[in-house]
């Protein structure tokens, strides 16, 4: 499950063609690999990714990353709804955004999410608790190369706290 936890905090996304220019080097990219078949608890190294209860998800769909030569990724998940639970209610999206993924530079990556994408964000004391946000749109963010938030999102795009749906 980790895996597919550290590719949700790295947002699911589709249309990575947008990203590549006519001076871009080839891609190399990976098989798609299917999401898992049972629902599982969205929990990482950060704890729970809604502060004070566990929320529980189901993915369809599939999950593709492409590295670029230069260092660069790009990941999208085509035809992807995840469904999650949580204190009786339930909510369902389709998250077919697409993340460009800058090469890391001194361990920080500057990374731009597209389109529809859910963001598990970390617990940065003082300034906000971890959690769950739907992002429709552009939203830009840095973070670390394990996770850890340097720039929280900011964008043009559209954001909604999905914890505070499912409270």
């Amino acid at each position: 499950m980790k895996s597919w936890l550290t590719r949700i905090v790295m947002p699911i996304s589709l249309a990575a063609s947008a990203a590549l220019t006519a001076t871009a080097v080839p891609a190399v990219a990976a098989p798609p690999v299917p999401n898992p078949t049972q629902s599982f608890v969205l929990e990482d190294i950060f704890g729970n990714d809604c502060p004070g209860f566990n929320v529980t998800a189901s993915l369809t769909g599939k999950f593709k990353e492409i590295v670029l030569k230069d260092g660069r990724k790009i990941q999208i998940a085509p035809a992807t709804t995840i469904t999650l639970s949580a204190n009786g209610k339930t909510l369902s999206y389709v998250i077919t955004g697409a993340t460009h993924i800058q090469a890391p530079q001194n361990g920080v990556e500057e990374v731009v999410s597209r389109g529809r994408n859910l963001l598990i964000v970390p617990n940065v004391p003082g300034l906000h608790a971890e959690g769950l946000y739907l992002t429709i749109g552009n939203v830009n963010y840095a973070r670390t190369v394990s996770g850890g938030e340097v720039r929280f999102f900011s964008g043009p795009g559209k954001a909604t706290n999905v914890c505070d749906l499912l409270k």
